[in-house]
């Protein structure tokens, strides 16, 4: 169900009104290593997927997805796609998360370059988790490392190394998260004392982008968005990878089957990293996004409302009045408000509706520079430079409920009957670190005057202005645009 339906354009109509109040007029994290299958599997684990318009030419719809996370520059030459594996971009035009088109892409050969097959987009033999390998000719065959084009000059597709365009301290994250950090920038709270973070730096910034010097392999398809179409102009997108199943025939050896099973996804940015647990991590990446509200719902909190649901101003407005007496809703200390103090939302479930099911949502109508804030999930489909991190954390410190102490006055701090919410019953440490994570609003990576724009990341090497659009990747070391490692702002 799309965020438009289930919520009406009022929705729509105040965040795109908060985006254009904080953005100039111009205008762990994604899951590198999020599961313990794929930690071990880097060709077939998915760093991020992106769907956006092509800004030379709107007519057509970029699809990207990246593996092998934190590439080191050094050993350029030795990484590679998976021969065994099938990389599948998957599209639900008619909205049930079920794909009803897939193009899927596989490799050919284990040196540097490969062969790469891309078929489709076309109907899936089978959908969901299993599948099989796609039959007849290919609808774009070449080596990696180059732009490739089918036989008619509509459909591009791109393989090769690329420098990684997610940006975000992830290393803070996870200090934050076990307990060395309390936020991503040092602060002295009003309420709330003397909070450990990073120092500000002379240039005006403080976070250190974890994938700054990193390459990923890069798997870019552009095409007519006509080709992907369906009864709206609104279409799911997510990425999966899968592998051989094999097959035991009775006390034998094992036979190798043509069936494959999926054991990677992903659609929009950091939900496995940020919601899934120990449990569900690797059953989140087998299952298939048409099942996620029932399997998954229970992992995101309670969205506020403008009513109180526990008899202590619980509200988004008493949540504003938290967050405005912490100290962090203006810089330096804190982003400013993505949502206005106004912002109406009467459903506790509009978090889930955002996040669930996990693929990115696009319009395929709106323009190429599209808002940040999408209409019916956390943005309209995701642009290599959208600021996905700060949109998310953003988002999620206005609405999502936090349980704070009892007997503490705060709006929150009444019974948890009913309630799904974050933990914080103990200030300032709070037993779900994931509330301090999100509490400034930004992991500060930007200088204080960008931090404002969601339309930029602060990526650190320029996006192309053509197909592929993601940056070149970093050189082997010592050629020239070799930089420092890590990468300081």
């Amino acid at each position: 169900m799309s965020f438009f339906r289930f919520m009406g354009g009022s929705i729509l109509t105040a965040a795109l009104a908060a985006w254009m109040a904080c953005s100039p007029a111009a205008i762990e994290a994604a899951d590198h290593r999020d599961a313990p299958t794929v930690d071990g599997l880097p060709e077939g684990d998915i760093t991020d997927v992106y769907a956006f318009l092509d800004s030379n030419d709107p007519s057509k719809v970029v699809l990207v997805m990246n593996v092998n996370p934190f590439t080191v520059p050094g050993s350029n030459p030795g990484y590679r796609y998976s021969s065994e594996f099938l990389y599948q971009f998957k599209i639900d035009n008619t909205g049930d998360a079920v794909e009803d088109l897939v193009i899927p892409v596989q490799f050919v050969g284990n040196g540097v370059p490969q062969t790469v097959q891309v078929f489709g987009p076309s109907r899936p033999a089978a959908t969901g988790a299993r599948t099989v390998r796609p039959s007849g000719p290919p609808t774009i065959s070449g080596s990696t490392g180059q732009v490739l084009k089918d036989a008619t000059g509509q459909v591009e597709v791109f393989t090769g190394l690329r420098d990684d365009p997610f940006v975000f301290d992830v290393s803070q994250f996870f200090r934050i998260l076990n307990g060395s950090q309390d936020v991503f920038r040092a602060v002295t709270s009003p309420a709330l004392g003397a909070l450990r973070g990073r120092p500000v730096r002379s240039d005006g910034t403080s976070g250190v982008d974890t994938f700054g010097g990193f390459n990923v392999s890069t798997i870019a398809v552009e095409l007519p968005k006509a080709m992907l179409r369906g009864t709206t102009s609104k279409i799911n997108v997510w990425a999966t990878v899968s592998r051989p199943a094999v097959e035991i025939n009775g006390p034998g050896p094992a036979v190798g089957s043509s069936l494959l099973l999926q054991f990677e996804r992903m659609g929009q940015q950091a939900f496995n990293t940020v919601f899934g647990t120990t449990a569900t991590k690797d059953a989140i990446n087998n299952t298939v996004p048409a099942d996620d509200i029932a399997n998954y719902s229970s992992l995101v909190p309670d969205t506020l409302t403008t009513m109180d649901n526990d008899g202590t101003g619980n509200t988004i407005a008493g949540r504003l009045a938290v967050l405005n007496a912490v100290g962090v809703t203006s810089l330096p200390n804190g982003a400013p408000l993505l949502l206005p103090a106004t912002f109406v939302n009467t459903n506790k479930n509009l978090l889930r509706v955002a996040l669930l099911p996990d693929v990115l949502r696009l319009d395929l109508d709106l323009p190429p520079g599209g808002q940040a804030i999408g209409q019916f999930g956390l943005q309209n489909g995701r642009r290599l430079d959208d600021d996905a991190v700060d949109i998310a954390l953003r988002l999620v410190r206005q609405l999502a409920d936090v349980k704070f102490p009892n007997g503490s006055g705060l709006p929150g701090s009444g019974p948890l009957t009913g309630r799904a919410a974050l933990d914080c019953s103990v200030l300032p440490q709070c037993p779900d670190r994931r509330v301090l994570i999100v509490l400034q609003g930004t992991d500060f990576i930007k200088t204080d005057a960008t931090v404002p724009d969601v339309t930029t990341t602060g990526n650190d090497r320029p996006f192309m202005t053509a197909f592929p659009f993601l940056a070149t990747p970093h050189p082997l070391p010592g050629d020239t645009g070799t930089v420092g490692f890590p990468v300081q702002q």
